[in-house]
């Protein structure tokens, strides 16, 4: 029998949280038909053999295994073995809560919308806790809505909260492609491509904040490889949205620049010029995409931000940041935020 839903779990190097993840899923069991494609990228730890028992001990759970590609290659190699008639994904150190995909495919059979999303929780030792950045996006519940008339689904820029009909991912031809920060241009593109989007309330995914082994992505903000991926998603993304929406362009610079870019910025008091002038420099680019219509309803701050990055003016930033000579990489850096 075909599965209903298809949920891909990229895999590599996670023993320390790929059991409870795993767990989350076989509970979702209760409620809807489901297979579990986990695709493991080439892990040097446990997380293979981890991930074989689930698949010898539960029918629904599959194991794929490549070489190590990275999470772009190994969603876009899980997705190819799926078979269900909708899709969702979950990174192998977070937990999806109970009833979570049964309230997002009950909501697409309901409406005949493209995808659904819902609500997130950070999640760590000390339990769950809201998210400050979505609180807005997930305050109430829309059914047929759509990302040009409701521009807070900007934020909605995240995979693993969502569930697709498999038909809309095809047909479109959905795919993942950067290494780092690869999922911003692929769920704008779903978003502007998707005729209806329902929006839920309810919280569906627990994100972790890892507290062992490597880090993940967004843990290591200020390395200067991470800034410039960073940064090229931003340059993706803008030019995707102002090729399909340019209307929506305007607040997707101002998200950036008031976001990215600062933290582009602020990795400067911790890396020495040369090492992170590439990443400056796609911030820059990223910077010029924007006219000066939308830099003019920048905050005075980030205007003076954007100002610096546009001149790739480093020892103006070091001024701004209170830092003087370049500092070795690994000191901690003094955050524009505060």
């Amino acid at each position: 029998m075909r599965p209903e839903l298809s949920v891909i779990v990229p895999v590599h190097d996670v023993e320390a949280y790929l059991e409870p993840c795993l767990a989350s899923l076989e509970r979702q069991q209760d409620a809807e038909p489901l297979e579990v494609v986990v695709v493991d990228d080439g892990s040097t730890d446990s997380s293979a053999q981890i991930a074989a028992r689930w698949a010898d001990a539960y029918e629904s759970f599959r194991l794929v295994h490549q070489e190590h590609q990275g999470v772009s290659a190994a969603r876009n190699r899980g997705v190819a073995a799926a078979s269900g008639r909708y899709l969702a994904f979950c990174d192998a150190d977070d937990v999806v809560p109970d009833d979570a995909y049964s309230a997002l495919l009950d909501s697409l059979r309901t409406t005949g919308s493209d995808l659904a999303s819902g609500d997130v929780r950070r999640l760590d030792s000390r339990g769950v806790r809201p998210h400050p950045r979505y609180r807005d996006v997930f305050a109430r519940r829309r059914q047929q809505t759509h990302i040009t008339t409701d521009p807070a689904l900007l934020l909605d820029r995240m995979p693993w909260n969502k569930v697709f009909r498999r038909d809309f991912w095809d047909r479109h031809e959905l795919r993942f492609s950067l290494p780092l920060y690869e999922d911003a241009p692929v769920m704008i593109r779903a978003h502007l491509l998707a005729t209806k989007v329902d929006v839920l309330t309810q919280v569906v995914y627990h994100w972790r904040i890892r507290e062992t082994g490597p880090r993940s992505v967004t843990q290591r903000l200020h390395e200067p490889a991470n800034v410039a991926a960073r940064m090229t998603m931003a340059i993706e993304t803008g030019r995707l949205i102002r090729g399909l929406a340019p209307e929506l362009f305007g607040r997707f610079a101002l998200d950036i620049i008031g976001g990215d870019v600062r933290v582009a910025v602020d990795a400067v008091a911790s890396n020495d010029d040369d090492a992170i002038r590439p990443a400056l420099d796609l911030a820059r680019e990223f910077v010029a995409m924007a006219d000066d219509t939308v830099l003019g309803r920048l905050p005075a701050r980030d205007r003076e931000i954007a100002d610096l990055v546009a001149a790739l003016d480093l020892a103006g930033i070091r001024g701004t940041l209170g830092v003087g000579a370049p500092r070795p990489a690994g000191l901690t850096s003094i955050s524009l935020a505060a």
